[in-house]
């Protein structure tokens, strides 16, 4: 008991459940690039995008690239690096972007190679915001069990 007293209720929040804010740059000393550079284009506009995130917007992302809504305190604290990836598909043929893709179990997110900042928001934004949770996952189980066998 003694030992709590040492840390106002913020710290103690933070230390037991992570920092409630998104801090872009500690994301950023954590990530691997596959397929890109931290100079290239594409990654510089990702950074400012994610900047620019209401910090609702920011714990979405999280949620999309890692289903967790806040991140470690400190560099150390991370058990992978977050990976961003080149996605390799083309433009569809009325010209426009794929959507990035994410891989919760890998902290890793695809981007495409988008050619302008804006469509780089649009289409992050749409994909955080319209994305199905791993929660929905157990509501598929659910039902999966419940049919048993029958089902197949």
């Amino acid at each position: 008991v003694e030992l709590l007293s040492m840390f106002t209720g913020e710290q103690l929040r933070d230390i037991i459940c992570g920092n409630p804010d998104i801090d872009v740059e500690l994301l950023r000393r954590v990530v691997e690039y596959e397929g890109y550079d931290e100079t290239d284009t594409v990654v510089t506009f990702f950074w400012e995008v994610l900047r620019e995130m209401t910090t609702s917007e920011r714990k979405l992302f999280l949620q999309f690239v890692w289903a967790r809504n806040r991140l470690p305190l400190k560099e150390s604290d991370f058990d992978a690096p977050f990976k961003i990836q080149k996605d390799t598909k083309t433009v569809n043929e009325n010209g426009d972007y794929p959507l990035p893709s994410a891989s919760t179990c890998f902290f890793s997110l695809t981007l495409p190679e988008y050619p302008e900042k804006e469509v780089l928001k649009q289409k992050l934004l749409y994909a955080i915001e319209n994305v199905t949770t791993m929660e929905s996952d157990y509501v598929t189980n659910d039902v999966e069990v419940s049919e048993g066998w029958r089902g197949l």
